[in-house]
């Protein structure tokens, strides 16, 4: 109905149009009428500008429209008026729904990305996009912190920080997984996918920490591993011990009671009495020995609670304070960043780490100037606490083991301890890990993320 009026008010000026020529050439050449065709000609070039204006009205408010499209200008708005007619009120209605509508799916989208973004963000997993330019389009917090920057721009960043995850991660084939050791806290599984997008090629990257897994996996492993000792040990030793203590009965009340009957001196006598009770003692030893380490597979669940560490820090301080002081250490505690909590079984993280402090305390031999330092902070997302002493060290060959049940470097030592430690420190979702510099310091950190 609107194109339709819009013709017709076209029509109808082209048709004044050709009126006016047509009485203006008659009154010029009919009747030489000069004031008349003057008037015409002026008639005529007024309802050409009119006719021109009523044209170009169209177009500019459709230019408008299309340029607000274009440019994504929604806050523009065409009033709604017929001073031209129905028809332009008809098309200003139109065009404000339109982009109306186009304003209404823009703010949709900008909500549905922020979502996405949020969603992005707090995922336990690691995202990163790049085009076959190495730009990178999408990366989040977490997998900032996985790779060990900020959020970079480009796949050249971290390829100057960390070669090979870069060639890692650049190379890897599409459904594919890779693992990388990034540190001790830091092991990455690495998953890929590619799809096109505006005519590039985008590579998915999804990055996993799963340290924490393997650390389960090798608690679990050595679990088992000492169920089956203590199994088969005990069943060994028990009967040992029952037969040797009832050996040496028999041979007592038969040296006594039937002493006429034996062939024995008193040389050999005194030999199998005492090969017997070293033989009873020792079994006795090893069953007590075995039991101690029952400990470490039946460790009771951790009572978590959320603990401030710079109180569970003082806490072990002031145990720990007389002690040293009567050695000559010192003992310090530094808290590099303001306090902050962890939600773990207090009474365990406490005795993790009086157990790392003794054994800083027996870590020194000869040094002038002997110091211990607890001491706390805050790295990424990981909250760390580490023990710290300048003694004599630990060498090289023993650091890959030291955490291993019933390994030790004392002559007086069970091995026990470190690996109890460990596994108290994994119980409560951290990781326990060992640096030293012999003759220098050594270092143990209780990482929780």
């Amino acid at each position: 109905m609107g194109f339709k009026s819009f013709k017709s008010k076209l029509a109808f000026r082209i048709f004044l149009l050709a009126l006016t020529v047509g009485l203006a050439v008659t009154f010029f050449w009919a009747y030489h009428m000069w004031p008349v065709t003057v008037a015409l000609a002026v008639v005529f070039i007024w309802q050409a500008v009119e006719l021109h204006n009523f044209v170009n009205n169209t177009n500019r408010k459709l230019q408008l429209f299309l340029d607000s499209v274009q440019y994504s200008d929604f806050v523009t708005t065409f009033s709604v008026d017929n001073a031209l007619g129905n028809t332009f009120k008809n098309l200003n209605e139109s065009f404000n729904s339109v982009l109306g509508a186009f304003k209404d799916a823009r703010i949709s989208t900008e909500e549905n990305l922020q979502y996405l973004h949020l969603v992005v963000e707090h995922v336990d997993t690691g995202l990163v996009s790049f085009d076959e330019d190495g730009k990178v389009e999408v990366m989040n917090a977490i997998a900032a912190d996985l790779l060990g920057t900020r959020k970079m721009r480009s796949m050249d960043e971290l390829k100057k920080k960390n070669p090979e995850l870069h060639k890692t991660i650049w190379e890897l084939p599409v459904g594919e997984k890779a693992l990388f050791h990034v540190n001790e806290n830091i092991n990455l599984s690495i998953r890929a996918t590619q799809f096109t997008r505006r005519g590039k090629f985008v590579k998915l990257v999804a990055l996993q920490n799963i340290q924490h897994e393997l650390n389960a996996k090798e608690l679990e492993s050595w679990q088992n591993l000492l169920r089956v000792l203590r199994h088969e040990i005990m069943n060994s030793m028990t009967p040992i011990s029952s037969l040797t203590s009832t050996l040496k009965m028999i041979l007592n009340e038969d040296l006594t009671e039937k002493e006429n009957c034996l062939e024995l001196s008193k040389d050999v006598y005194d030999d199998v009495q005492e090969s017997l009770g070293t033989i009873e003692s020792r079994s006795k030893g090893l069953i007590k020995f075995i039991k101690g380490y029952q400990e470490y597979t039946s460790l009771p669940m951790p009572q978590l609670k959320v603990v401030s560490v710079q109180q569970l820090i003082s806490n072990v301080e002031q145990l720990m304070l007389n002690d040293f002081r009567e050695l000559g250490i010192s003992l310090n505690c530094e808290f590099v960043k303001k306090d902050f909590q962890l939600l773990v079984d207090e009474q365990q993280i406490e005795q993790v780490l009086i157990n790392l402090v003794k054994n800083a305390k027996e870590a020194f031999k000869d040094q002038e100037s002997k110091r211990v330092v607890i001491r706390s902070y805050q790295q990424y997302q990981y909250k760390v606490i580490e023990v710290e002493d300048n003694g004599q060290g630990i060498i090289p060959e023993a650091l890959d083991q030291i955490f291993i049940p019933f390994y030790t470097t004392k002559s007086n030592g069970s091995g026990i301890g470190l690996s109890l430690s460990k596994q108290l420190v994994q119980m409560n979702s951290g990781n326990l890990t060992v640096s030293s510099e012999p003759g220098k310091k050594t270092v143990f950190k209780l990482v929780f993320s």
